[in-house]
């Protein structure tokens, strides 16, 4: 079964500057921008609870990816809100103490609920009886164009939306350099990493592709130099 990601409108709340913990609502019952539901009430962490990972953008292919852990999980007044602690006590993970940075500063506020659905219905159901009965429980109607409720479900991890997964990334990590948030070599980081998410055609040799790694590496800090020049 394939894992839903789901982000919703940011909200975070640091908690303790020192140690790198924020609590953040990770979803609520809002109708989303696919036009589906997530019951608050249906939050399984069976699976979750085990590790309670905190990674980078839904990213899970090594262990650089992981950001911090999830501390603290639970369901409260129809939100599930989660306690993060980021892993800036590492001194070799650098992406956990630049998002937390960006964090702190208010540069970086979303995050990203990984869950597999294990019930759910929708308005093509046959059976319409559990359809019908979630969307009087939600006080929606077919109308508001509700296409699909999710009445229960497993939480996977719960991701930082950072470089490479934020549409209005480059402009916000200009911003947090603009007030000294991030440094030159904050910079260069980013754009090493955002060059190894990038999704182009394969070189046809080793010299190609370091020629094409290094030109999207400028074309990241040229838009960044851009984008201050106009702050």
């Amino acid at each position: 079964m394939k894992t839903i990601r789901r982000t919703i409108h940011p909200e975070v709340k640091i908690l303790d500057g020192q140690n790198g913990i924020a609590e953040y609502i990770a979803s609520d019952e809002s109708l989303d921008s696919y036009n589906e539901v997530i019951r608050a009430n249906g939050w399984r962490f069976d699976r979750f609870a085990k590790n309670a990972p905190f990674v980078d953008s839904h990213d899970y292919s090594c262990i650089e990816k992981q950001l911090g852990k999830v501390i603290d999980f639970k369901v409260a007044g129809g939100k599930l809100v989660e306690t993060v602690q980021w892993a800036i006590d590492v001194p070799e993970n650098q992406m956990a103490r630049l998002g937390w940075n960006m964090a702190r500063g208010g540069y970086l506020k979303a995050v990203s609920v990984g869950f597999l659905p294990t019930r759910m219905c929708c308005r093509w159901d046959n059976d319409k009886t559990l359809w019908q009965q979630q969307l009087k429980d939600l006080n929606m109607h077919e109308e508001d164009g509700v296409r699909a409720i999710y009445v229960e479900q497993q939480q996977i991890e719960l991701s930082a939306v950072i470089i490479g997964a934020n549409p209005n990334a480059v402009e916000l990590t200009a911003k947090a350099f603009k007030a000294g948030v991030l440094t030159e070599s904050d910079i260069q980081f980013l754009s090493k990493q955002l060059v190894r998410r990038e999704n182009s055609p394969p070189a046809p040799g080793p010299g190609q592709a370091d020629e094409a790694r290094d030109q999207a590496r400028q074309r990241f800090l040229d838009e960044i130099q851009n984008i201050i020049s106009k702050l």
